[in-house]
């Protein structure tokens, strides 16, 4: 959720609260048609599959598929580009608390699993699949799980990292194009501040970068990711702002937007959706979900080619990932696990990569050629495989307390004020510190 500043904190959290309830009721109205046996008028089993962004399954045919091979079962997939933080999350926490008005099989978050899967009551117990376990690295899987060792989600996609970048932007910088040449100027983030300040130093009336938020999510997880994985804050609420992964991602943001290689762009706002098709920016993060998923329906037909991947600065790292499980209140908890099993397994995971890109979190599926040679023709023939790939390699987890997404948000908040002259930059930790202790009051105690 994304918080305004401290003198407007609460009545942001009042709306989307608000908004979160209404969208619940509409849930709860119209999941089933009315119908409480979770049948449709002919008999057959409906089973419901709430998601949130773009998990692919429309696009890749798994729905018609599925049906095809279950006649007794009609499949309902909703939700498609709908926001996590700021709907889809919200109005789950309802429909748990609640004890309806879910899904019959609903998509998590990377950064909601420690939140959402705390209650093992929430959710079907997917026992009977532990065989599941060996389509997974070990992380993956257990991630997957309640406290009390409940196995109550399946994995579908990881984040991986590379870095997106127009090549006529570039090239108009007198920087270099090819990817290669490019992964080895900025294999560390210093190679990274020096090329973008070479950018600015061109003049070309265009950002370097689309805003501070993206860049500043794939350096914190990789700094915590490859230290000792703290980031903002402990499961006790207990703030870690001073964490070098905190630290070293925010600076490094201050140090970009010093020399002017920030753009004003806050990420998934229209005015950031519109600066990829019209050119407004030259380079942005790109996990493995970002590519096909949201540049190129953003950016259109008329910019294929001019994007082009390379690899990320720093070392491998994870951004985002999602997994599917079954909430308790489903009408029809076993047909529904079945569901979420095949729709996640290796297979499916390939085929969800072809459709959409989404790169697959079974090392299984990470190793089929139709991945693993895969390129990219919307980014220039780009070997998307092979980048995202190498940077998940032996990476380990990052594990999200029930309060890191307030947090995130008075972060994200504030490094977009700096961004656009509402904050000075010297009282940026000032200011992060005094939203996100708010951010953690106003969060309250969880499911």
């Amino acid at each position: 959720m994304h918080l305004l500043n401290r003198q407007h904190g609460r009545a942001a959290l009042a709306a989307a609260a608000a908004g979160a309830l209404a969208l619940s009721a509409a849930a709860c109205s119209g999941g089933d048609d009315g119908d409480d046996d979770g049948l449709t008028e002919d008999g057959k089993i409906q089973l419901t599959v709430s998601l949130f962004g773009t998990f692919g399954y429309t696009e890749a045919g798994l729905e018609a598929e599925y049906e095809a091979a279950h006649d007794d079962i009609d499949v309902v997939i909703e939700g498609d580009g709908v926001n996590w933080d700021a709907e889809f999350r919200p109005t789950l926490e309802t429909a748990l608390e609640t004890g309806s008005g879910a899904g019959d099989v609903v998509g998590i978050e990377e950064q909601g699993v420690v939140q959402l899967f705390s209650d093992s009551s929430h959710w079907y117990d997917l026992k009977d699949y532990s065989d599941r376990a060996s389509d997974y690295v070990d992380w993956k899987w257990e991630l997957g799980q309640s406290p009390d060792g409940t196995q109550v989600g399946f994995g579908t996609d990881v984040g991986g990292m590379g870095m997106c970048y127009r090549k006529d932007l570039f090239e108009a910088a007198g920087l270099p194009t090819d990817r290669e040449e490019l992964a080895a100027a900025w294999s560390t983030w210093d190679g990274f501040k020096a090329l973008a300040q070479q950018y600015v130093d061109a003049d070309t009336g265009v950002a370097f970068l689309d805003g501070p938020t993206q860049l500043q999510n794939m350096l914190l997880g990789q700094l915590a990711g490859n230290g000792d994985g703290e980031m903002y804050v402990d499961a006790d609420g207990n703030l870690t702002l001073d964490s070098a992964a905190a630290q070293g991602s925010i600076n490094t943001i201050l140090e970009l937007n010093e020399i002017g290689a920030i753009g004003n762009f806050v990420s998934w706002s229209e005015e950031w959706i519109a600066a990829q098709a019209e050119g407004g920016f030259a380079v942005m993060p790109c996990p493995g979900w970002m590519p096909s998923g949201v540049i190129e329906p953003n950016s259109g037909p008329d910019n294929a080619g001019k994007w082009d991947m390379a690899a990320a600065p720093g070392i491998g790292g994870n951004w985002g990932g999602s997994w599917l499980a079954v909430p308790a209140q489903s009408a029809h908890p076993e047909e529904a696990a079945e569901l979420a099993a095949w729709l996640s397994a290796p297979e499916q995971q390939v085929k969800v990569f072809e459709a959409v890109g989404n790169f697959p979190s079974s090392p299984e599926a990470q190793a089929d050629p139709k991945v693993a040679d895969s390129t990219n023709a919307y980014f220039s023939d780009a070997p998307t495989g092979q980048i995202l790939a190498a940077s998940v390699q032996n990476f380990p987890p990052l594990t999200y307390s029930y309060y890191h997404p307030p947090v995130k948000g008075a972060v994200e908040t504030v490094l977009n004020g700096v961004v656009d002259g509402t904050f000075a930059p010297e009282d940026a930790f000032d200011e992060i510190q005094s939203a996100a202790e708010e951010a953690i009051q106003l969060a309250g105690g969880g499911l």
